[in-house]
């Protein structure tokens, strides 16, 4: 069997000492190259340092063609996003995941991924041992697990609720937002709605930036961990419309935009993609609805060097479309010509015209002219060849 461990800690060399000293190949990851010293000089299998939510970096450690991924790191977010990613996207048969928080846990059992929870089993078995009951072993955690939501007093909407409330609020102006993080993000987001008049909550984790947004927002704070599944009960979670995740982790971000999804039945979520890179994983795992101000910023910088004509109108990606303005020079080979008889790149639509201080939708009539500002919608790939066929 070939397996690839993410993290390299205690549990997770363990792991691979165990599994290679029983016959099997095991890769593993972890962030800091100096965890690799826990499995000694005589460890046969790759150490790949680097972070274990990249795609390349699972490429490097194995993935494609191996028969199990074992997310063993300290952050729950960080072990679900990869298993996820293992799981969905390179198909990997087993996939298990060690979860500290016992709710999380039992959310993403659905998923296909095997998650095990530390809290779960060591409570159960502390549990026994103090009472003076034989351990009946892992079942005692499973049925430990399912009493998880009434321990914790937390009362979580049934999947029928959750599909019902997607489904019904989609298209509905947002009259309760939640923002996950208290950023310069999430505070400039927090003011704004505020001022709108929207009922908006910004969930904030670290004492003193709660503090330091409480004596300006008020009530609109609220502190607590935004990952946390009893901190979107308490916050009201399953009243939201819209929720943003603005947190500077994009694994945290994921998961939280998950679980208001899945869980809560949020109609609408909105994910802070830091990695650009992660943006299409971010569409494979179920997140359309993306903002990565380091891309946007990218083609800024890369259409300003290359040609100032072309200017990304839309930061918000949904359904992988992007809007773009086009300005036609003089030299145009579009100028002049009616739009049906342009050839196009498949996947783009031009849909208005700017003209002087006028505008009007395009249709196939439309005869395009030197100066002529144009909307259009096109797939991010396809931005260069629309360049191509409107500016030759």
């Amino acid at each position: 069997m070939r397996a690839v461990i993410l993290g390299c800690g205690r549990v997770g060399s363990t792991l691979a000492l165990k599994l290679e000293a029983e016959g099997h190949e095991a890769n593993i990851i972890d962030k800091d190259p100096g965890a690799f010293l826990r499995l000694g000089e005589h460890f046969k299998g790759r150490t790949i340092a680097g972070i274990g939510i990249s795609a390349e970096v699972l490429r490097q450690a194995g993935i494609e063609g191996a028969d199990a991924f074992l997310a063993v790191t300290n952050g729950d977010n960080s072990n679900l996003m990869a298993s996820q990613i293992a799981k969905i996207r390179f198909h990997t048969p087993r996939v298990l995941a060690r979860i500290y928080d016992p709710l999380r846990a039992e959310a993403y059992r659905e998923t296909g991924i095997e998650t095990l929870c530390i809290t779960t089993l060591s409570t159960g078995i502390l549990y026994n041992r103090a009472v003076d009951v034989a351990s009946p072993g892992l079942d005692s955690s499973q049925e430990l697990a399912r009493q998880v939501p009434r321990l914790y007093a937390a009362e979580l909407p049934s999947p029928q609720w959750a599909a019902t409330r997607r489904a019904t609020g989609k298209g509905k102006r947002p009259e309760y937002i939640i923002i996950a993080g208290g950023g310069k993000v999430g505070y400039q987001l927090g003011r704004t709605f505020r001022r709108q008049s929207t009922e908006v909550l910004v969930l904030e984790k670290r004492p003193p930036r709660y503090q330091l947004l409480h004596d300006e927002l008020g009530e609109s704070v609220f502190f607590g961990d935004a990952c946390e599944i009893r901190t979107m009960i308490r916050a009201g979670m399953e009243r939201a419309d819209l929720v943003v995740a603005v947190t500077g982790e994009d694994e945290d971000n994921l998961v939280i935009c998950q679980v208001a999804k899945r869980l809560f039945g949020v109609p609408r979520v909105i994910c802070r993609v830091n990695n650009p890179n992660n943006e299409d994983i971010f569409r494979m795992l179920g997140i359309d609805e993306t903002i990565s101000a380091t891309r946007l910023l990218y083609r800024l910088i890369e259409q300003e060097a290359t040609t100032a004509e072309v200017v990304p109108m839309s930061l918000l990606q949904r359904g992988n479309l992007e809007v773009v303005e086009v300005r036609l020079a003089e030299s145009s080979p579009a100028s002049g010509r009616k739009v049906k008889k342009l050839t196009l790149p498949e996947g783009c639509l031009l849909t208005a015209i700017v003209r002087g201080s006028k505008s009007q939708v395009v249709t196939g009539e439309t005869v395009l002219h030197a100066n002529d500002r144009i909307v259009a919608l096109t797939e991010p790939t396809k931005i260069d060849a629309l360049r191509k066929a409107l500016l030759g």
